[in-house]
């Protein structure tokens, strides 16, 4: 009996540590705004105890590093915004401009993340069912510091990524990542076409807790996207469940075993 009972012990340790080396169960995008809208759709019955950030939220709201609202140097559509800065610390985390794009023109701010509405910048990011949302500024890497509150699924808006080729990957805290290529018959050659829009999912088997989000864009193409309505959520974990399931039929098998 206790030999059996190192055996099950076993079996329970062995797979704990292989659901979180597995970590993502779904890592996906919805393209165009009708599969979009359906996975947001999708993403909230599916999930339970979410928090969004819609960046519609006022200024006074954000801890904004480096604020400002206009390049003073600059003319034309980019020459103003809602808000710029360097890094935004909103109630689903702060996102941080990483590594600003090179190949940027002289008009815009390039080391800053913005916050757009229709009458400002980039009109091909403009997400007609939201009034504001977060803009790349052509970045070549954005990071998303996730707030630590143990949730384990996460859904946003993405628009105008990946007409230069981009790719998202998801760092976790025990070493683990995946990545997301963004594909589609947009152009013919697997990117999307501009002005897209796509709706990111991902679900875990383990809590998100210390991760990031980067945004990769690839140095010198001078292309970027809109993030708006960003979701984090809690849904069932598989391998918690699994565990469960194989305590509880060890105990079954224990107490067979003594009758």
């Amino acid at each position: 009996m206790k030999l059996f009972s190192k055996t099950l012990m076993s079996l329970a340790l062995s797979g704990m540590i292989g659901t979180a080396s597995a970590s993502v169960i779904k890592f996906e995008a919805a393209y165009g705004l009708a599969d979009a809208n359906a996975a947001a759709a999708a993403f909230s019955t599916s999930t339970y105890n979410g928090i969004t950030e819609t960046f519609d939220n006022p200024i006074a709201d954000y801890t904004i590093f480096n604020e400002t609202y206009q390049d003073p140097g600059a003319t034309g559509d980019q020459a103003t915004w809602v808000v710029g800065g360097s890094a935004f610390e909103t109630n689903v985390g702060t996102f941080t401009m990483t590594a600003p794009n090179t190949a940027s023109n002289s008009n815009v701010r390039n080391d800053l993340l913005m916050i757009e509405d229709a009458t400002t910048g980039e009109f091909g990011r403009n997400m007609a069912y939201d009034s504001q949302w977060l803009d790349s500024n052509d970045a070549d890497q954005v990071t998303w510091d996730i707030v630590d509150s143990n949730y384990n699924a996460l859904g946003f808006f993405l628009s105008d990524a990946n007409d230069q080729g981009a790719t998202l990957e998801f760092l976790f805290s025990n070493g683990a990542s995946s990545t997301l290529q963004f594909k589609g018959p947009g152009t013919g050659d697997g990117r999307q076409p501009n002005g897209n829009i796509a709706y990111i999912t991902l679900f875990s088997d383990v809590a998100f807790t210390g991760v990031n989000l980067l945004f990769e864009n690839g140095e010198g193409n001078a292309d970027g996207w809109g993030i708006d309505n960003v979701s984090l959520a809690r849904v069932s974990e598989p391998g918690t469940l699994a565990l469960l399931g194989l305590g509880l039929l060890g105990l079954v098998i224990a107490r067979s075993r003594k009758v």
